[in-house]
């Protein structure tokens, strides 16, 4: 798992600790390794080669695992899937953004029509 994650926070710009929280990591392996393969991602893994389309492709299709919770591709059948909503909710765009996956958090109906709290530095500056 640990190497999983160090290639992941190399691949995601996020630290392995952040990579951690949700606890997503054995199931989006699971989900690179039933679909490209064992010798494919320990390939990815341990000798990456910018220059081998495939590894390139495993690498990118990794990178939108994370970000969406989604496998896009490169390889296996059916087209692109939704992993879990776990993984769809603990997406790391959601956190890129400083924001929620729609209908995962509970703020309430009509919650949109109030004014947002200051998140942050920054945040409100378009207002």
């Amino acid at each position: 798992m640990e190497e999983f994650l160090g290639l992941s926070s190399r691949l995601t710009g996020f630290d392995i600790e952040e990579l951690r929280e949700d606890d997503l990591a054995p199931e989006l392996l699971a989900v690179v390794l039933e679909q490209v393969g064992t010798e494919t991602y320990r390939r990815l893994a341990v000798a990456p080669d910018a220059r081998d389309e495939e590894l390139v492709a495993v690498a990118e299709a990794l990178i939108r695992l994370w970000y969406t919770g989604s496998w896009q591709g490169p390889a296996g059948g059916g087209g692109p899937f939704l992993v879990s909503p776990r993984t769809y909710a603990g997406a790391l765009v959601w956190r890129a953004i400083d924001g929620h996956a729609p209908g995962t958090s509970a703020p309430g109906f009509g919650s949109w029509a109030e004014p947002a709290e200051a998140a942050g530095a920054g945040a409100g500056r378009w207002r």
